[in-house]
């Protein structure tokens, strides 16, 4: 039940009435106006790219055998072309409605039954995509992952595709500090005729801001993601090649084509594409992409300075704790759970694993000064050191007040 949770559910059950739809939706809006959001998978919209998911073409099609569909037509041109610019690709597809059904897409498209996909591992050690390959019959190759540096085990990784060949190779994380090993990857994965693509759900907004790194540059085939976690805009998944033939295939499977065979999405949601393509053309990439990796580097080193600990610290390879947006702590899950919740009644809000996201607060005009003192105030909590910061109240209360409106 969309991951409800069983009280909720019981409570629903009982006949309690909750309240009308509207009510819940402004207790929403104030409870997240009323605290610090660094959910690493969420981000904040501005007016402007909101305003289309509440017009008339929220409800339209662009299908050009409808009358009346010339203008809906001319944004899904506009935005395409406006996506291919940021992202420097020769090709976009931006009907998928989710990063999920974009990976989908490529996986149908690009693999048959009980074929290979190489992927980095889920959740610890790895943090890849949970998606259960075994359900649409392709078989999961996992990646090697080292859980002490926090990356994929390259020499191990190429000697594991040497031997297997999966026809498709996706590079990409959903709990991630590091840039993948793109090019050394491609250029096994390419001698034998695979393809691989890299699942930048999580980075995409750094990718456009040239702040983290180029997947279509450095070999990927595909690139791929979804559009409101560092991309800050509306629900939603994008594809982007500069392979012609791919673009066809997986257009087949991702775009209005029923004729041709099953296809993912039906109706490209207009009111969404219309959002992504404000976004795209509003958004200062480069200064936002770049003030997001500083607030996240800067909070990373006052974790380490605090003794705070996490994942990565053994990446000598690296001379940063972070390249992007996240700083994964390091507690066991049940203690993170419950770190989660004592982080909620202070006003803060992070995921179960409690890793840290600065997208949204990076909107909302943070700096290095203000993570620094939000990453003093995050260490004397996760450390159960509250009482040593007399003021802790206060100090979240004045940074929730203070920075509340996009800026950037």
């Amino acid at each position: 039940m969309l991951g409800i949770s069983e009280n909720l559910h019981e409570i629903y059950q009982s006949g309690e009435q909750f309240g009308s739809i509207e009510n819940l939706l402004e207790r929403h809006r104030i409870s997240r106006q009323q605290s610090l959001n660094l959910i690493v998978s969420e981000n904040r919209m501005s007016e402007r790219a909101l305003a289309p998911l509440n017009s008339d073409i929220h409800s339209r099609y662009a299908a050009s055998f409808y009358a009346g569909t010339d203008s809906a037509q001319e944004i899904i041109f506009t935005v395409n072309e406006l996506a291919k610019s940021v992202f420097h690709a020769k090709h976009a597809n931006i009907s998928p409605i989710s990063g999920n059904m974009s990976l989908l897409a490529v996986i149908f498209a690009l693999t048959k039954s009980n074929d290979y996909v190489g992927r980095v591992p889920p959740f610890f050690p790895g943090g890849g995509y949970p998606l259960n390959y075994e359900m649409f019959e392709r078989k999961p190759l996992p990646l090697p992952f080292s859980e002490s540096s926090w990356q994929i085990d390259l020499p191990k990784t190429l000697d594991l595709l040497k031997k297997f060949k999966p026809p498709l190779v996706v590079l990409g994380s959903s709990i991630v500090t590091y840039p993948m090993p793109v090019k050394e990857v491609a250029d096994i994965v390419h001698s034998y005729g695979g393809i691989v693509a890299y699942d930048g759900s999580h980075s995409l907004g750094l990718i456009a801001g040239g702040q983290y790194q180029d997947p279509l540059a450095e070999g990927a085939d595909i690139l791929l993601g979804s559009t409101h976690k560092t991309f800050p805009g509306p629900q939603g998944g994008i594809i982007l090649t500069n392979n012609e033939a791919l673009h066809k295939q997986i257009e087949q499977l991702s775009n209005l084509a029923p004729l041709n065979g099953p296809t993912l999405i039906c109706n490209p949601h207009l009111a969404r594409i219309a959002s992504t393509g404000i976004v795209l053309e509003e958004t200062h990439w480069q200064e936002y992409a770049s003030q997001v990796v500083s607030n996240a580097r800067t909070i990373a080193e006052t974790f380490r300075d605090q003794g705070v600990p996490v994942h990565g610290l053994d990446a000598s390879n690296f001379s940063e704790l972070t390249y992007c947006h996240q700083v994964i702590t390091k507690f066991p899950v049940k203690q993170s759970i419950k770190m989660r919740n004592k982080l909620q009644n202070y006003r803060i809000n992070t995921d179960g694993f409690v890793r840290i996201g600065t997208s949204e607060i990076t909107r909302l005009g943070f700096k290095k000064e203000q993570c620094k003192h939000l990453g003093e105030i995050l260490s004397h909590l996760l450390l159960n050191k509250e009482d040593e910061f007399p003021d802790i109240d206060e100090q979240i209360r004045y940074l929730i007040e203070k920075y509340n409106r996009v800026v950037l």
